[in-house]
């Protein structure tokens, strides 16, 4: 599952802590998409779910 943003596409998380995040911001791109402070939460929400990602992948090595 994914969405389309100005700035390109956002997906699905991988660690379902992130979840309720991803489905806030798909909920909300259609009214604030563009706007900064939407910007930012996308670029946190996907910072979070790649360092999230690198630390499973240490955990399982």
């Amino acid at each position: 599952m994914s969405f389309e943003t100005k700035n390109g596409t956002v997906y699905e998380p991988v660690n379902p802590i992130l979840t309720s995040l991803f489905n806030t911001l798909k909920k909300n791109a259609p009214v604030l998409d563009g706007s900064r402070v939407f910007e930012d939460l996308v670029e946190a929400y996907e910072t979070l779910d790649q360092d999230l990602k690198e630390e499973m992948k240490c955990q399982s090595a």
